[in-house]
């Protein structure tokens, strides 16, 4: 990420999270962990580090300097180390590990009591860090808790979250990965995304960054409609969003889709699938329309750094056409152009 942010590639969102990251590297805490899994962190850190810039895995002796091999707070003073902690998307000296013993949530598989149970819940008024042993990187938002176990065993890699978290899950086909609030579970296998589960709000709602996730409801009550989905699949700009009043879980589309592979709109008399197929690669999202309807339609425009809806509306006023939004896709109505 930092990469992207020093060539000017970023997003808004992830320059936001890069600045806010940065203002709290000064505030160093102690990281209550023990050799073996300050050993453990460090490693995973460096070869985050080492994969996101030049492909290659090192070793822990080889990666970091001499002077950090020590049982002591990160030494966010360095240079090094904050330009680290940017190119991984997160500031570790915010890292605060709570060792309040919590249960199991009733409902839930038993697993292994030597992973002891850790809760971190941020009482700050801005995002704190949280990096687990397995390289995961969580950003918690105010007023939420994470609940994690401190060494991840058995075949999967289970966190509980209340509030809102973004997730920067660290790759393991192996061990998927699964977030629990109250209402839903989220499984992924590496990716980014947000999880938003506030006591009292009436949804559930995640919103993925880059990557693949599967959301689905925690269990299906009585009542709940025969034909709805048992879960979905959600992509980058897309979000889940589940109603428990209503039994209800639904795909749709972010309401700021971000640009995520640049490239140029101007069009000289191109055809109108043309201009769509251009928008559904720049955006990553799925636009439907009647081939046969605008088989004879023609563009000559130049778009610029206008959102994706507003492109549409540009695009539709100069069509006389329209659009709406469906499970997580644009829906293209056109009249039929005459030939010319």
């Amino acid at each position: 990420m930092l990469g992207r942010y020093q060539r000017g590639e970023c997003t808004a969102e992830e320059q936001r999270r890069i600045r806010a990251w940065y203002d709290g590297l000064g505030a160093e805490q102690q990281l209550d962990l023990d050799a073996e899994e300050r050993a453990a962190l460090l490693a995973t850190v460096w070869q985050r580090i080492a994969t996101q810039t030049t492909g290659r895995l090192p070793t822990v002796a080889s990666a970091v300097p001499a002077a950090s091999r020590t049982n002591r707070t990160w030494p966010s003073s360095l240079a090094w180390a904050a330009a680290a902690v940017l190119v991984l998307g997160t500031g570790l000296t915010g890292v605060y590990l709570s060792r309040n013993a919590v249960s199991t949530p009733e409902g839930e598989p038993a697993r292994s009591t030597a992973a002891a149970w850790v809760v971190h819940t941020n009482p700050t008024a801005r995002p704190v860090a949280v990096a687990l042993l397995d390289g995961t990187l969580v950003t918690l938002a105010p007023a939420s808790s994470l609940k994690y176990p401190r060494r991840f065993q058995g075949p999967q890699r289970t966190v509980y979250l209340t509030g809102e978290g973004f997730f920067d899950v660290f790759h393991d086909a192996a061990h998927p990965f699964l977030v629990y609030t109250d209402q839903v579970v989220t499984t992924v296998l590496g990716t980014s995304f947000t999880v938003r589960a506030h006591a009292g709000q009436p949804s559930v709602v995640v919103r993925v960054n880059t990557g693949r996730v599967r959301v689905a409801p925690r269990s299906r009550a009585a009542g709940t409609p025969a034909n709805a989905p048992a879960s979905v699949v959600v992509v980058p700009n897309q979000q889940a969003v589940y109603s428990a009043a209503r039994q209800q879980l639904r795909r749709e589309l972010v309401a700021a889709p971000v640009l995520l592979a640049p490239q140029p709109f101007v069009f000289d008399n191109r055809p109108v699938a043309e201009v769509l197929a251009a928008l559904e690669k720049a955006y990553g999202v799925s636009i439907a329309y009647d081939a046969a309807a605008v088989r004879n339609c023609t563009l000559n425009l130049s778009l610029g750094s206008e959102p994706l809806f507003k492109k549409l509306d540009i695009i539709c006023e100069a069509l006389g056409a329209t659009y709406g939004k469906a499970d997580g896709r644009i829906l293209f109505h056109s009249r039929p152009c005459l030939p010319e």
